[in-house]
């Protein structure tokens, strides 16, 4: 179920970002960045719930991910 939430908040985002939306709660935001704040605070909030050490994750696939060639470039 809360996977299905995070898909649904990236999905928002998404369309949000296709039609160049401001967000309707934060009319001073895009939709896309604040759609993608609440996919990260649902990620975080699983991840917390099941114990996940989600941030020393991210931070080592990242390490791993600057040993890997990048197919396009640079990813940010």
């Amino acid at each position: 179920n809360k996977l299905a939430l995070i898909h649904s908040e990236v999905s928002e985002a998404l369309e949000g970002d296709r039609k160049s939306k401001m967000d309707d709660h934060l009319p001073h935001r895009q939709a896309r960045e604040v759609e993608l704040a609440d996919a990260i605070i649902r990620i975080f909030d699983l991840a917390g719930g099941m114990h996940l050490q989600l941030v020393e994750a991210l931070l080592a696939k990242h390490e791993y991910n600057q040993t890997r060639p990048h197919k396009h470039g640079k990813v940010f």
